[in-house]
């Protein structure tokens, strides 16, 4: 009777320690929300009990962490890349939530001149006078292009243009920079990276601006789809919504 009882206890002491533990959620993110997460993460791991292991990305890569069924619980990339009737599959009917919007930005190294682009009419005299113009390979890059197509300056600056993979690397080419460079890249990660040596000169002209809309979603892969929606509804909050907000996410 006595083994009995320890051997309950110690079933019952284990359940509590489990509980106490909480889940190990994997999360998915665009590179936009990882200033955010630095505040975020620990306030919910306390509040929830629930541990994040966070990975960071392009949308290219993203989509390729749906493309392969990668096992993860949240997804919180671009609305229109998960809407993609191929991606939907790949997430919890009924799970996806918008987080926010995030615009593009204009970055220099911290000793450059500081471009004047408060309108359509500045930006396009500042990027002509531009020694070289850096932006990604990806959907804040593939927009640049398109709006100097469409101000009809493409060709003149396409010889003094440089485009890398991903944000990280602009940042760290307009960093080392020299001259009169002038970068583009999301609006929050140009704010994440303030303290490196990059400065954020402010947001595109309204006339020119892009936003990209983000949206957090359960992955069918997930282990703990209750845990991760838990993760959805605490994003949406006020005071999160108030931490975005600062960190470049509208």
């Amino acid at each position: 009777m006595l083994k009995k009882m320890l051997d309950y206890s110690a079933i019952c002491f284990m359940a509590l320690v489990g509980f106490a533990q909480g889940a190990e959620l994997k999360v998915y993110s665009g590179g936009p929300f990882e200033a955010a997460f630095h505040e975020l993460a620990k306030d919910f791991e306390q509040s929830s009990g629930h541990r994040l292991n966070i990975e960071y990305g392009t949308a290219p890569q993203l989509q390729k962490k749906l493309t392969d069924n990668a096992s993860g619980d949240l997804m919180l990339t671009a609305t229109k890349l998960m809407k993609q009737p191929e991606n939907q599959i790949k997430l919890v009917e009924g799970t996806m939530a918008l987080l926010g919007k995030g615009g593009v930005g204009v970055m220099i190294r911290q000793d450059a001149p500081e471009p004047l682009m408060n309108n359509p009419q500045n930006f396009k005299e500042s990027v002509l006078k531009a020694d070289r113009l850096i932006y990604n390979k990806a959907s804040t890059g593939l927009y640049i292009d398109q709006l100097f197509q469409k101000i009809g300056i493409a060709d003149t600056l396409e010889k003094k243009t440089e485009r890398f993979v991903n944000g990280d690397d602009v940042i760290q080419r307009v960093i080392r920079g020299l001259g009169n460079e002038i970068g583009f890249g999301a609006i929050a990660e140009i704010k994440l990276n303030a303290s490196k040596g990059v400065k954020y000169a402010g947001p595109l002209p309204d006339a020119y601006q892009n936003f990209t809309e983000y949206s957090g979603a359960v992955m069918k892969t997930s282990s703990h789809p209750t845990e991760t929606q838990q993760l959805i509804n605490y994003l949406q909050s006020p005071k999160v919504k108030e931490v975005f907000r600062r960190t470049g996410i509208d």
